[in-house]
């Protein structure tokens, strides 16, 4: 499983009893910072909690430590004595994106066998036996843009745990029953994405947009890929890929930085670059535009998805567009698909809006659930709403100032811990983002205005480009039929 990584900007997570708890504690901290005398003196009675105003407060996170050793391996650090822990995470630039046609599945496959086949110094049951008794966890995963390590070991057993981290990285075993063992799981998942709708019309939709590209690939593979590789596949992957140059390590915790710096050239500055070339992914093409297409299925609701390919995560607008996607339909019952669809329509029981943003270039795409027969006209009403917010003059003032607000609120959330700290800044070298970006975000947002939300809006959304796809039974044919709509209906693998 790939481990949990900070993202820059996360989407804001409605819980009406979270909430509720968080504004008590501000509350109380509020009152009880205070001496008697003066919240007594100075109070002032407010008809509803968002009319409370309080003093700005300076927003100053540690920033960690960056060097970069001879063989090109980049290290960040940020020092923690607060509890005996210590956190590293090496992203590796071997995700599925490098894949060949031939190679699908291969990227995943591999990161997954670095933790559980263990390494040529310690078999896995070892290894697990030595990290369960220490209170240790090592893990490793795959997705579309990189390959990870994780570790968290009590700062008492970092030695081992770092020679753990080591072994993996460099001299993973694969042993041929864990590689069978593996494949299993991975086969029963691609199994299980069978049953699952959303994730049917996730990688139906990917193919879509992306074509051949790694991008419209599962990057678990296929049953065929997966039952295709051998050892010695993967040991040869491996072998090209896991190289030092490739690697941005984050260090957090309780630990010296010379000791740090010393155990990272014992295990790490012997590791040599590749001379052999990796080709760079190809450029993306979208193929499919303004096309629709249906997936039929025996179910009593159906699931669309429509959009058209959006932005890389260094594009310059980012931030605008993050504010547009809010109003849109990525700020949850905030947004004008949930009040539009769902609340004032009662059509859907999920819907939303992402603007995604990988190492190279993502999505906006819509996804919703309704009953089938509502199917077209929830579709339609969807696309009328994002036609129109992006109509100049549409956006209210309340909406805009909304979603800054709740992105600028989330924004901290980035550095809850010396660990989120040091993963964000070595997130942003990874995705080619300005050193200065997170000094810069709160800036940036707060700057955004309404000629920039227009300006983006007409940019990159565009829904005349639309791409639709519906996933549904037998009744749904009938309903696309009476939009005079030409479709396809895509077949998708069966038991």
């Amino acid at each position: 499983m790939l481990p949990r990584v900070t993202s820059l900007k996360r989407s804001i997570l409605f819980s009406t009893s979270n909430a509720a708890l968080s504004g008590v504690f501000i509350l109380v901290v509020i009152l009880f910072s205070t001496t008697k005398g003066s919240w007594s003196e100075n109070w002032t009675r407010v008809d509803h909690p968002k009319d409370l105003e309080f003093p700005e407060q300076a927003f100053n996170p540690p920033k960690p430590e960056r060097y970069e050793m001879e063989n090109g391996m980049v290290v960040y650090y940020l020092q923690d004595p607060s509890i005996p822990m210590i956190r590293a995470y090496a992203r590796v630039r071997a995700g599925s994106i490098y894949e060949q046609p031939n190679e699908v599945g291969l990227a995943s496959l591999t990161a997954g066998l670095l933790r559980l086949g263990g390494s040529r110094s310690s078999p896995a049951e070892e290894m697990n036996e030595k990290l369960e008794y220490v209170g240790a966890t090592l893990e490793s995963g795959g997705s579309r843009d990189y390959s990870a390590v994780s570790l968290r070991v009590l700062s008492k057993d970092k030695e081992m745990g770092f020679d753990f981290f080591e072994q993996i990285l460099r001299e993973p075993a694969f042993p041929d029953d864990k590689i069978e063992q593996k494949k299993g799981e991975v086969t029963e998942r691609l199994r299980r994405q069978l049953d699952d709708p959303m994730e049917i019309t996730r990688n139906e939709f990917r193919k879509i947009m992306y074509n051949d590209h790694p991008y419209g690939r599962n990057p678990l593979g296929t049953r065929e890929s997966l039952a295709s590789f051998q050892r010695e596949q993967l040991i040869d992957w491996h072998k090209r890929i896991f190289r030092p140059n490739r690697i941005i390590l984050s260090v957090s915790g309780d630990f010296e930085a010379d000791w740090l710096k010393k155990t990272l050239k014992e295990k790490f500055g012997d590791w040599t670059n590749s001379d052999r070339g990796f080709p760079e992914p190809e450029e993306i093409q979208q193929s499919q535009i303004g096309k629709t297409f249906f997936i039929e299925k025996d179910l009593n609701q159906s699931t669309v998805r429509f959009g058209h390919l959006g932005i890389k995560k260094d594009n310059p607008d980012a931030i605008p567009l993050d504010v547009l996607n809010f109003v849109i339909g990525g700020g949850g019952f905030s947004s004008r698909l949930v009040n539009e669809v769902r609340t004032k329509g009662g059509y859907a029981y999920v819907v939303a809006s992402i603007f995604d943003e990988p190492l190279l270039q993502g999505q906006f795409v819509t996804i919703l659930q309704t009953q089938t027969k509502n199917t077209m006209e929830a579709t339609q009403l969807a696309q009328r709403v994002i036609s129109e917010a992006i109509e100049p003059g549409n956006l209210t003032d309340e909406e805009i100032d909304l979603a800054k607000e709740s992105k600028l609120n989330d924004f901290v959330f980035n550095f809850e811990t010396p660990h989120s700290v040091v993963q964000a800044y070595a997130e942003l070298e990874f995705y080619g983002l300005p050193d200065n970006y997170l000094e810069e975000y709160r800036e940036n947002l707060v700057n955004v205005t309404r000629e920039d939300l227009e300006r983006v809006g007409k940019k990159y959304i565009h829904p005349d480009r639309f791409s639709l796809l519906v996933l549904g039974n037998s009744d749904v044919n009938p309903l696309i039929d009476e939009l005079a709509v030409s479709y396809e209906t895509l077949s998708i693998e069966s038991e």
